[in-house]
């Protein structure tokens, strides 16, 4: 309850004002030493505030100052410097809220730096306060006598040697109230009256600072002693140490009485960081402790002299050794070779070179891309069971870059080992399975092309026949024959050249994908140009490029049986008496996507998966527009091939648009 009291807010406002109050009395009864023909004043009232914005920050600080902490100086030093005052006296005020800001400051970081320390920062202040004597006090002091009657004495000129004395005196009568300051803070019931934490070692900090002070006031006692009875023995004991006591011993006693205080801060600050690392490096070995013998993962830890200091339960469990037979000792090899040698943790431990490593693991170890120093070896180990094990060495290091340890991680990866060698040998007698049937395929793939020519030879022959008779007849028997046996006759022919075309295309979609041909960089502008100009379409029709058609990778007579088949078919089934074709090109992210739109027939819906399919055809045969069904069935299949797609749209008796798409990486236009 009285801490919480102790750390509230009007707890503080309340002590703030109170120390301001305190510091406004005691400034009027100054300690002064003389340095003729000036006197050195020190307001040691000024400790009080000081004290205040050590504890609880800048805020308080002003505030105690502000109550009366830094204002007695008005009244003080107001008749003896007339408008010199005003730029003198609140310079006392920033400087406490200077340096409880960067006391807040302090608090904030994780770790003291020297150059955040109270008496570095008091440094830059003393810069500034020095510059604002030596200029601006000494302009408002030309100023004097003002018209107030109470600093009417005030003078208007000052020597620059006593300028000179009063930066000096400032600057050491600041640095004592620091001392005071810090020296009082550092004892234990002044801590727990502004509610601070208590440090590390609070006991031993504070007797470190009590036998300073002992030691000063002591020195003061022999002083005193030696004065009576040497330098001044008219004077009587009390006088040398108190009552009479000259400036000059005054001063030589109290600047003892301080270094031996500032000796004390030191020595305490010193013992206090010195616990804090011991007590930092305990707290590290046991959250070390409880993180090895917590992991799931076999461990173990040797440091100085390669002794081992952690072996946690898995290790115990992996290896059949307890952490009571190996700790303490350094038999870390023990468990996996038959005789004594280096492990990996010992290689780490002693920076091992890479050639060191491999003396002991041959080619089987790696650098850890994880963590620097450390390695990865994986190997066999008869003696352990048959088993398999990867291990990882890291070096332990301290807050110096030294190594003083290592650690090495364990995992058992027998089952792993086992998982592939047995994987290999299924790759092995399946990689003999495909390159059976791969020796299969090719063998059906040569008989196939070998029957679809013998059988192409076979038919064409006696077509050829047939069709050359019905020409002869047609010639020699014109008179002859009536009209209805003419027009049979040319039915006869148109059904002849209708089954070649079959013919050829089932040659052509059997070569697809077997053919040997070059793949090559393909202006699709020109073939396009090229394929136009083979077809001849009618003058009713127009056939256009829409926009710049890209120089493609592939092979040339696919590109060109894909445009010539799809342009065929535009060109065939358009019904208008003005028709047009439309060729496009679109650039997507990965490929290209080309169109072919007509304004023919159309085609509905229902049929656009059947007119991909072989044989499969909407129009009637006959002898103006003979459709073998092998074309689009073609161009699925060259668009596959390359790792495109082919699909499209069309509105019944408006038109059909073709799409389709190519790679643009050119090693998948035409897949092996």
């Amino acid at each position: 309850m009285r801490e919480a009291i102790r750390k509230g807010f009007t707890y503080k406002i309340i002590i703030s004002i109170l120390f301001g109050l305190l510091g406004f009395a005691l400034n009027f009864h100054t300690i002064n030493f003389s340095f003729p023909p000036y006197v050195a004043t020190v307001l040691i009232g000024l400790i009080f505030p000081m004290l205040v914005t050590f504890a609880w920050g800048w805020k308080y600080g002003l505030l105690s100052a502000l109550v009366g902490g830094c204002q007695s100086m008005w009244w003080v030093w107001g008749p003896s410097n007339g408008y010199a005052t005003f730029v003198v006296v609140p310079p006392f005020t920033l400087w406490i809220v200077w340096h409880g800001w960067m006391a807040d400051f302090r608090t904030k970081q994780t770790d003291s730096k020297w150059w955040l320390s109270a008496y570095a920062v008091e440094i830059p202040f003393r810069i500034l306060n020095t510059i604002n004597l030596f200029t601006l006090s000494r302009w408002a002091i030309s100023l004097n006598p003002p018209p107030w009657t109470w600093a009417s004495n005030a003078p208007d000129t000052i020597p620059m040697d006593f300028s000179i004395f009063v930066v000096i005196k400032q600057a050491v009568v600041g640095y004592i109230i620091l001392l005071l300051a810090d020296v009082l803070l550092n004892l234990g019931f002044v801590r727990k009256f502004f509610g601070l934490e208590k440090e590390y070692n609070q006991v031993n900090t504070n007797f470190i600072i009590r036998a300073a002070f002992l030691v000063g006031a002591f020195f003061w006692i022999v002083d005193s002693t030696i004065s009576t009875l040497v330098f001044q023995p008219e004077s009587s004991f009390l006088d040398s140490l108190a009552l009479n006591v000259s400036a000059h011993d005054i001063f030589i006693r109290t600047v003892f009485l301080l270094v031996s205080l500032a000796g004390g801060v030191l020595a305490s600050n010193l013992l206090r960081g010195q616990r804090e690392s011991d007590d930092a490096l305990r707290d590290s070995e046991e959250r070390l402790k409880q993180i090895i013998e917590g992991n799931p993962t076999p461990i173990f830890v040797i440091g100085e002299k390669h002794t081992i200091t952690h072996w946690n339960k898995v290790c115990e469990n992996l290896t059949g050794f307890p952490a009571n037979e190996m700790v303490g000792t350094q038999k870390q090899w023990l468990p996996f070779y038959s005789e004594e040698r280096p492990i990996l943790a010992d290689l780490i431990m002693d920076e091992a070179t890479e050639k060191d490593i491999s003396k002991n693991y041959g080619s089987k170890y790696n650098k850890s891309t994880l963590i620097k120093g450390a390695y990865e070896v994986e190997d066999f180990f008869p003696g352990l069971d048959d088993k398999w094990l990867f291990f990882t060495a890291a070096p332990l290091r301290d807050h110096h870059g030294k190594v003083i340890g290592a650690i090495e991680t364990l995992r058992d990866i027998t089952e792993i080992k086992q998982a592939e060698k047995e994987l290999k040998q299924y790759s092995k007698g399946l990689e003999q399975m495909v390159f059976i049937r791969t020796r299969e395929l090719e063998d059906t793939n040569q008989e196939l092309t070998d029957f679809a020519y013998v059988v192409s030879h076979d038919l064409k022959a006696p077509l050829r026949g047939i069709s050359q008779l019905a020409h002869w007849i047609s010639s020699d028997y014109t008179e002859v024959l009536d009209q209805d046996g003419q027009e049979k006759l040319r039915l006869l022919i148109s059904r002849t050249k209708r089954m070649h075309l079959l013919i050829e295309g089932i040659l052509q979609y059997s070569r697809v994908g077997r053919a040997a041909a070059e793949v090559q960089s393909v202006d699709l502008n020109q073939l396009v140009n090229e394929t136009i100009e083979i077809l001849a379409p009618p003058e009713n029709i127009q056939i256009s490029i829409e926009n710049e058609l890209p120089a493609v990778e592939g092979m040339y007579t696919y590109f060109e049986q894909v445009f010539l088949n799809l342009l065929s078919n535009a060109i065939k089934f358009i019904d208008k008496p003005q028709g047009f074709v439309k060729i496009g090109c679109v650039g997507k992210e990965d490929s290209w996507l080309f169109s072919v739109a007509d304004n023919g027939s159309g085609i509905d819906e229902k049929y656009f998966d059947k007119i991909f399919q072989m044989f499969q055809t909407l129009a009637p045969s006959n002898y103006k527009t003979e459709s073998t069904g092998i074309g689009l069935p073609l161009v699925k299949k060259i668009v596959g091939l390359w790792g495109g797609r082919v699909w499209l749209e069309s509105v019944v008796g408006e038109g059909s648009t073709f799409f389709f798409t190519v790679p643009k990486e050119g090693e998948k236009n035409e897949r092996q």
